[in-house]
């Protein structure tokens, strides 16, 4: 009797030990995005070698100076070796970075309770190859759009009109113009828009050259100059 009780109390002690452990070292406690220049990531430990990064952020905070502008910093560590060693050549770039909040760090993930899972870059600025266009209808014609830095997260660019009916554009940037008018191409990458200038108007027709069109005296019949 008394070898179960032992038993059952080990095996709860157990139990409890690992739900305890688990809370307070494995549990997400809270997720987020920080936003701001990457300042350093570096390897370093005494028996773990771990990957510590620090992110400065210019914003406001709190201090005996009210309203003053001061600079806040994230410290995190980062798990996953890939990720690391990509964020260790990347000092001095604006970067979005995801982290997971634990109660507690472990030696052998971090000195940090923050822990960055993976990065965004962001798109600082896109430009087209062309920024007014005067078409006539049924004129069809490609844009190009370029993001700047080339190597950002997002490099999908979504395409719209001002006014399908008078230019249509893919999604590839290819415009097609349909009717009489103006109208304005958006180019959008996250929250970065350019744009350009489409004209429109009716193709002129050309006058029908005649098939004989006296210009010299030479190229006339020779009828024409009898009785001269």
């Amino acid at each position: 009797m008394k070898i179960k009780i032992f038993i059952i109390l080990f095996l709860l002690l157990l139990i409890g030990g690992g739900a305890f452990i688990g809370f307070r070292y494995y549990y997400v406690f809270g997720e987020g995005v920080k936003s701001g220049e990457l300042n350093y990531v570096v390897k370093k430990g005494y028996i773990f070698k771990t990957y510590e990064g620090k992110m400065i952020q210019s914003g406001f905070k709190s201090s005996n100076k009210a309203g003053s502008i001061q600079s806040n910093e994230f410290i995190f560590s980062i798990e996953d070796e890939e990720t690391a060693e990509k964020l260790m050549s990347m000092g001095g770039r604006q970067i979005d970075v995801h982290y997971k909040e634990y109660f507690h760090s472990l030696p052998w993930r971090g000195n940090s309770e923050f822990v960055v899972d993976y990065f965004v870059v962001k798109t600082e600025n896109i430009t087209l190859d062309k920024v007014k266009l005067d078409l006539v209808i049924g004129d069809k014609e490609m844009i190009k759009a370029s993001i700047y830095p080339e190597d950002a997260t997002n490099q999908t660019i979504n395409w719209t009109s001002s006014n399908d009916k008078i230019v249509s554009v893919s999604s590839d940037g290819s415009i097609v113009a349909k009717e009489c008018g103006k109208a304005t191409i958006y180019a959008t990458c996250e929250n970065k828009t350019v744009s350009c200038e489409v004209y429109v108007t009716e193709k002129k027709q050309e006058p029908e050259s005649p098939d004989w069109y006296p210009q010299s005296r030479d190229r006339e019949p020779q009828e024409y100059y009898e009785g001269y």
